[in-house]
């Protein structure tokens, strides 16, 4: 059986969740200002982006970290199911066992760390703070050793698991875009996207697209405490066109390069674009941590 050589940093699961009618995704290229079409399997990945090439050398098996994300993938894409199925009878409340939580709690923990975004800020991050080291050439080994890190994944995790989470259904014209780094994280006045994993920040939301029509919120439970009736609720918020397109915003500016969506309509990511910096299409544009503007603002 021959080994996986495309490493997917988006799960080919999740981003089957927005295709269309031919199972495939339309993409734009926010770089090359092109779009086209794929069937998930071919996008949002890297030949070899978690090959352990230290533990080939030491002889032991060089895919144990992307064999570790297929095994949590194949758990977090039932559960994904089981909340489409939910929906689908138009309740009001979803049952997430708290075995299922956790599941969802890591796997969303991974999916904000193991993008090639995150990646690209781990670099620049690194070389700001680490005098004559090139740490491009050094980025899976850095990645890894963030990613197998107890001490940084586990009090993300917990402080998502703590979140109030709150499902919306958007029935608008203007579907959800996803992207090649597809959780995002807002402040507290809703204004602004932040850059990195700052699940601690008071206030904050996190948003994450899961179709083209649903999408999870976790909000930070010490500020946000009014939310706790509504923990596990389905929104009763109506979507319009505006709305989707404020969390759009997000999918368009904070992406690495890629922009994904069932439908051939990049109307707002191409206007967006040509208001915000030239350099949000640049994938190695310089991250600061700093804050990046969006349109279509919501309270």
């Amino acid at each position: 059986m021959s080994e996986a050589k495309f490493h997917h940093y988006v799960p080919r699961f999740y981003l089957s969740n927005f295709n269309n009618q031919s199972n495939k995704l339309w993409i734009y290229d926010k770089k090359e200002n092109k779009v086209f079409t794929s069937a998930a399997e071919n996008i949002a990945g890297v030949n070899h982006f978690y090959r352990l090439h230290e533990f080939e050398l030491q002889g032991r098996d060089p895919l144990i970290m992307e064999k570790q994300f297929s095994a949590l993938e194949s758990e977090a894409s039932n559960i994904m199911q089981d909340w489409f199925r939910q929906l689908s009878y138009s309740v009001d409340f979803i049952e997430i066992p708290d075995s299922n939580r956790d599941i969802m709690s890591l796997y969303m923990t991974l999916q904000l760390l193991r993008t090639m975004e995150a990646r690209e800020l781990l670099i620049q991050l690194t070389e700001m703070n680490v005098d004559n080291y090139d740490a491009r050439e050094d980025a899976t080994s850095l990645h890894t050793a963030m990613l197998w890190n107890e001490d940084t994944f586990n009090p993300i995790k917990q402080q998502i698991y703590n979140c109030y989470w709150i499902f919306g259904v958007n029935k608008s014209n203007a579907t959800f875009y996803t992207s090649d780094h597809p959780i995002l994280i807002k402040t507290k006045d809703f204004k602004q996207w932040v850059v990195g994993p700052r699940v601690f920040d008071e206030g904050m939301s996190i948003v994450f697209p899961l179709s083209p029509t649903v999408v999870l919120y976790c909000y930070e439970p010490s500020y946000w405490r009014k939310l706790q009736k509504l923990n596990n609720n389905v929104s009763s918020v109506e979507f319009t066109e505006d709305f989707a397109n404020h969390e759009n915003s997000g999918q368009v500016a904070m992406s690495n390069r890629f922009i994904f969506s069932s439908e051939n309509n990049f109307d707002f990511a191409k206007e967006l674009l040509q208001l915000i910096e030239e350099s949000f299409k640049d994938p190695q544009r310089k991250r600061v941590p700093k804050i990046s503007p969006h349109r279509h603002l919501r309270v």
